[in-house]
């Protein structure tokens, strides 16, 4: 309110800096002796002898306190001098004598009602503005944003959200921590330490200065807890000033924030480092002069999960306030798009930044002065209704958000938990990072983590791969991205509505290899974990069908199996030229002949349901073998599940 304070006091000295206004109506019997002050204030002021007019007009008042023309002129004085603590009185004074003298005072009052905490005072204020036809319209459009912000502010003090935040215990340390994010495997907290150094090339007397590192953080798989964490290697922390990262969901790219001192002037940009195949990094490089300018500060990235959306903080020209929030899409051969303005109404006519964009890829959180709130820097999040459409964005809430600012929320994989950086929740002072339980309206949509590595028979990482993520409800394909060094891949999918999701590799000479995903263990767990096995297709090997499982003594296929089945259909379509035989296998439970019949009815299902959908049956045969050829030792139940398998076999290519 402070800055509608500011401002309200720009609209009122618009105008030549002492003009003098025009007086309002009030029907009033006025003490003659004060009544003959006005018009000696009114020639000086005409003639810009300011201090004899405030002189006049003082005795004015003292005379009668009750005279509205001169609270009015003295108070319009005092704001034209911006000594609001003596024009508050004269108007409040001038609305109880005059209710009716001039709207425009009714718009001021109802500022310095809401600077004071008086929001139903200040409601009732610019409600009476607008309703009064004697007003200057030219206000409308500012005492309707007043009026707006007011009953924003009233409804969240009226009804605060549950907030208690706790300290990251480990990662908050005596030192301060402070922009910081997490990794949307939750396995990573990066964060910038600033801590006192002494650069040893500096020899036997070098100083101890002060240092902002960047850091990161792992969890602890027994305890659940982050460690202390440490200032993360080269090239990192080499020579630049840096911080603020965001990484993509596999891990292998991470973006973050350079600020460089070009001449005097700190200039910030965006950059980017990849995972290398000795599990480094590489030397940071900007991610575009297309995105980055030498006359503008980019800054705050903040990167979809799926590695295929950038957005990020700028005050470039062309926008719609001092920062704006922008956005880029990863385009064919891995390079961005041209940065484009996300727009209203996430983007104002003042300031937005601190953008971070959920895993959900549909809830984006940012903190802005431009919305109605609190005051100063509030938190909001908006939701899309499309890939570039956002919804009207909405204020987190009482008391995360209060008069001061409030800046840098990030989001946990499970919309649970929200972190931040703050020095207002520790007795001893200083940045650290907190938690707290993220209010239920404020939830991002519930998603999981499909995560894997493709590997070889050799268990060597594919790297010339793609994997294909199909929803086994709409049919939507998603072509996902795998790292070239690394051949890991991640996806992040909806877990609700349910819906089963199946991967299948692609990968020319390659054999079938896919994974089922169902939705209850996408919603089951966070991360779902999905390596697969990339084999060589070559004559006689056998490669396994997987997921598909029957019942005890059962060959029914249930909808995992014929998922799976469809897409090797798929497979056998896409490649006309191969013939397989289709087998099926059991471990020594059991009776050895029940064994055989079972193996061979369900390599027969599995046979005739791949017919049923296409597939040439010159191209196509099963066997039953039972227990005959097992691939691991039956003593164990890990042995037995090998055991028990369904696979094809190459028999021509």
């Amino acid at each position: 309110m402070k800055k509608l304070l500011v401002f309200t006091i720009s609209i009122f000295i618009s105008y030549s800096t002492y003009a003098q206004p025009e007086l309002g109506e009030c029907d009033q019997e006025v003490e003659e002796i004060a009544a003959s002050q006005l018009p000696k204030a009114l020639k000086n002021w005409k003639a810009k002898n300011y201090r004899e007019a405030e002189r006049y007009l003082k005795k004015a008042v003292s005379l009668d306190p009750e005279y509205a023309d001169a609270l009015y002129l003295l108070g319009d004085f005092y704001i034209k001098k911006r000594q609001i603590d003596k024009a508050e009185p004269l108007w409040v004074k001038l609305l109880e004598v005059c209710p009716n003298y001039k709207a425009e005072v009714k718009y001021f009052v109802g500022v310095i009602l809401m600077e004071n905490g008086k929001r139903p005072e200040a409601i009732a204020m610019f409600e009476s503005f607008l309703s009064d036809p004697e007003r200057d319209r030219g206000y409308d459009k500012e005492v309707k944003s007043a009026l707006k912000e007011a009953q924003l502010m009233d409804e969240l003090l009226s009804n605060p959200v549950a907030f208690n935040p706790t300290v990251v215990q480990r990662i908050s340390t005596q030192e301060d921590e402070y922009l910081a994010s997490i990794s949307p495997d939750q396995q990573k907290m990066f964060f910038t330490r600033k801590t006192k150094k002494v650069n040893r090339m500096d020899g036997p007397a070098a100083k101890v200065r002060m240092v902002e590192e960047f850091c990161m953080a792992e969890r602890n798989g027994t305890s659940g807890e982050f460690e202390i964490g440490a200032a993360m290697p080269p090239p990192f922390n080499t020579s630049f000033n840096e911080g603020g990262p965001s990484i993509s969901a596999d891990n292998s790219e991470i973006y973050f924030t350079v600020c460089q001192d070009l001449k005097g002037y700190i200039n910030c940009d965006v950059f980017f480092s990849e995972r290398d195949g000795y599990g480094g990094w590489t030397t940071p490089k900007s991610v575009g002069d297309h995105i980055n300018n030498r006359d503008s500060w980019e800054s705050q990235p903040t990167v979809s999960a799926n590695g295929d959306v950038l957005f990020f903080t700028s005050n470039r020209e062309g926008g719609l306030g001092g920062l704006d929030l922008y956005y880029c899409t990863r385009e064919v051969g891995e390079d961005w798009s041209a940065p484009k303005n996300v727009g209203p109404p996430v983007n104002t006519r003042k300031n937005e930044k601190t953008p971070f964009l959920h895993s959900d890829s549909k809830t984006l959180y940012f903190s802005s002065d431009g919305l109605e709130g609190m005051g100063a820097f509030d938190i909001y999040y908006a939701k899309a209704s499309n890939d570039s459409v956002w919804d009207e964005p909405m204020n987190i809430g009482y008391p995360i958000n209060t008069k001061e600012d409030d800046l840098g929320l990030f989001v946990s994989l499970d919309g649970q938990t929200g972190y931040f950086a703050s020095t207002k929740y520790r007795a001893q002072g200083g940045w650290d990072v907190f938690e707290f339980s993220l209010p239920e309206k404020a939830r991002p949509e519930e998603v999981s983590l499909i995560t894997g590595t493709l590997v070889d028979e050799y268990d060597e990482p594919i790297k010339d791969a793609t994997v294909e993520v199909k929803n086994l409800k709409t049919k939507e394909i998603t072509k996902v991205r795998v790292d070239e060094e690394t051949g890991t891949y991640a996806r992040v999918v909806s877990a609700k509505p349910a819906q089963d999701v199946i991967i299948t590799v692609k990968k020319k000479g390659a054999a079938f290899s896919s994974k089922y995903v169902s939705s209850k263990e996408l919603k089951g767990s966070q991360v779902v974990d999905a390596p697969l096995v990339v084999a060589t297709l070559e004559i006689g090997k056998e490669y396994k069908l997987n997921d598909i499982n029957f019942e005890s003594n059962s060959y029914d296929l249930d909808i995992a199996a014929e998922s799976v089945i469809d897409e090797f259909i798929i497979f056998l379509k896409d490649n006309p030229e191969l013939k397989a035989d289709i087998q099926g296998h059991t471990d020594n439970v059991g009776n050895p002949s029940a064994n055989q019949t079972l193996s061979h009815n369900r390599s027969k299902t599995v046979y005739d349901y791949v017919l049923s959908h296409g597939i040439d049956a010159s191209r196509v045969s099963f066997h039953g073998y039972g227990e005959t050829r097992p691939i691991a030792p039956n003593n164990t139940e890990e042995g037995r599940a090998k055991n028990r398998r369904t696979v094809f076999v190459i028999t021509s290519k």
